[in-house]
């Protein structure tokens, strides 16, 4: 049979019996993957990025109360970029906790940001004009701190001018924008109570924190403040997504798909697992896409280095990022004429996945995901392993509410709800079948159905 030639006929072969007529359908779905189309000249545009915060401020508000928080104080740089706009770049640098977001539950307290003093002129300036929130800089002691007393803050550095004739406009606005921060404090922890004082969150009120070191800077000046774990209400939070969120993740998801679709289609060329995935990392790039990993036949390791070869089935995860937000898809990629059990776990894959979409909606569970895909298995006669996990994807590859001791089950009892994006990963979880196999797709829920985010290609890619 040409390698071709299958995809309009049944297919047997599984550990149990997949009857034939029942998948003809599928099959017949399942057309080829086209070639890529070329890369747009150079990433996209984020200026929609400075209207504001990625943060969906009324669903904040709603969950602050629930949880009987009167403001969120983070730490961590995803956090800080939900409610700023800003990804603390000393961060990214290798230090550490070195901007603080703080999201008030009042409407009429502002949102503010604590940061380095030069980094809010060197980047932040450019990034947003930062007029709905307040902002905080801090630098270090000017002179060696006596008692308890803030001390004397160094000022915050700014390029000087040559010539005031030559200053470009940007570099103007760059210049009044650290001008119109509050007054500079001696370090972050000083920045934190002067805001704090200022939003009169400073007495007898409840804090969501994300980190432990927040406790211990209240405390170190002398704040009241009762502190409770804010990690969990943040990404209930982001479950749902701001209109500006779905934007930036459409334009994360296609950019993935197109970068993952690229390199998979010369996979047969690349000839190594190393070298496909530096194809998917430098297609992504091309596209304004920071490539965070790719699985390919079952690992993710960079330092194994495999042969693809003629007759080859496997499995692709190519995940990547645009400004933090993730983009999430999986194929299977046939090396000429794979196996023929592979070729009946796909399309049992692909008939799963379509009953699981064709029940995406508003109102359901996790749990229940996972239960529509091997109910769909089981009537196919498909005995094989097929995970069907669901998870919201965002800030994070996996940005949902995390099990504590309080919560033993948090994932499993998620409900979906209009204006979450989730996938449902759909990986092969047995060996011996001729190969691995993998399928996934971000969706945008919506009250009565789905969508995917992006164009969405055929469930196997033959090279």
């Amino acid at each position: 049979m040409d390698r071709r030639e299958w995809l309009g006929s049944a297919t047997g072969g599984l550990v149990g019996s997949l009857a034939a007529p029942a998948l003809a359908p599928a099959l017949a779905a399942a057309a080829l993957a086209k070639p890529s189309t070329p890369p747009r000249a150079g990433p996209p545009s984020l200026a929609f990025l400075r209207e504001g915060p990625l943060v969906n401020v009324a669903r904040a508000r709603e969950y602050m109360a629930r949880a009987g928080i009167d403001a969120l104080v983070t730490m961590h740089p995803a956090n800080v970029f939900y409610l700023s706009g800003h990804w603390p770049q000393l961060d990214r640098m290798g230090l550490a906790n070195t901007a603080i977001a703080i999201l008030p539950r009042d409407p009429a307290r502002p949102p503010a940001l604590v940061m380095h003093g030069f980094l809010y002129y060197y980047t932040h300036s450019d990034e947003s004009p930062a007029s709905e929130r307040l902002v905080f800089t801090y630098t270090q002691p000017a002179v060696a701190p006596e008692g308890s007393a803030e001390p004397l803050a160094a000022p915050s550095n700014a390029y000087t001018a040559l010539d005031e004739s030559l200053v470009t406009p940007r570099e103007k606005r760059r210049r009044a924008a650290l001008g119109a921060v509050r007054s500079n404090s001696a370090g972050p922890d000083w920045a934190l109570a002067k805001a704090l004082r200022e939003l009169r969150l400073d007495g007898d009120v409840t804090l969501g924190v994300d980190d432990p070191d927040l406790a211990l800077m209240l405390g170190a000046r002398g704040l009241p403040a009762r502190v409770l774990a804010g990690e969990n209400t943040l990404r209930r939070i982001r479950l749902v997504k701001s209109p500006r969120e779905i934007e930036l993740m459409r334009m994360a998801a296609r950019n993935n798909v197109e970068a993952a679709m690229a390199a998979a289609t010369r996979a047969r060329a690349a000839g190594t697992s190393r070298n496909l995935r530096a194809d998917f990392f430098a297609e992504a790039a091309r596209r304004g896409n920071s490539a965070v990993f790719m699985v390919i036949d079952g690992s993710s390791s960079e330092v194994m280095d495999a042969d693809l070869v003629e007759g080859q089935s496997f499995a692709i995860d190519c995940v990547s990022s645009l400004r933090f937000y993730h983009g999430d898809f999986a194929r299977t990629v046939f090396i000429g004429e794979p196996a023929a059990r592979m070729k009946a776990v796909t399309t049992a894959t692909l008939r799963a996945w379509r009953d699981i979409q064709s029940s995406l909606r508003a109102g359901l569970r996790f749990a229940d995901i996972q239960r529509i895909g091997r109910d769909s298995l089981r009537q196919q006669g498909a005995q094989i392993n097929i995970s069907f996990t669901p998870h919201s994807c965002g800030l994070f590859h996996t940005d949902h509410p995390y099990p504590t001791v309080r919560e033993p089950q948090a994932v499993e009892a998620l409900v979906l709800e209009e204006g979450m994006i989730i996938s449902v990963d759909c990986p092969l979880g047995n060996t011996g079948a001729g190969g691995s196999s993998h399928l996934e797709d971000l969706m945008l829920i919506h009250k009565d159905g789905a969508e995917p985010i992006h164009d969405v290609p055929a469930n196997v890619i033959v090279v």
